[in-house]
């Protein structure tokens, strides 16, 4: 799957993205990254996918453009599509916020160092 590196406006930050969507209230982004989480109580890491507002990625100026996908998005949110053959957790839509995880699983934040015993 074709993506381009863009910078997020919240943890986790640094993101691939993969499709813009239209939907009846404007442009969305639909990104994907690899979380650190804790799953019973053991280090894990998830590959994650969710739709954001656009305004929300920006294009680091290291990054080549790329032409991603434009799909039409549905005007109920909980039929927006997880990216094509997406083997991993897919969150939905994620306005603000802590995004949703899986069930038993908890997100790690922070540095990975401090994590470390």
């Amino acid at each position: 799957m074709e993506s381009m590196p863009v910078y997020l406006n919240r943890p986790p930050h640094n993101v691939r993205l993969v499709a813009w969507g239209r939907a009846d209230d404007g442009w969305w982004a639909c990104i994907t990254w690899r979380q650190r989480v804790r799953a019973q109580g053991n280090p894990a890491e998830i590959d994650f996918a969710a739709w954001v507002p656009a305004g929300s990625v920006t294009r680091p100026q290291y990054a080549t453009p790329v032409r991603l996908p434009r799909v039409s998005l549905p005007s109920e949110r909980r039929f927006w599509p997880a990216p094509p053959g997406w083997p991993s957790w897919y969150a939905g839509v994620w306005l603000d916020g802590r995004v949703e995880a899986p069930p038993g699983v908890h997100l790690v934040t922070g540095p990975a160092w401090r994590q470390r015993r």
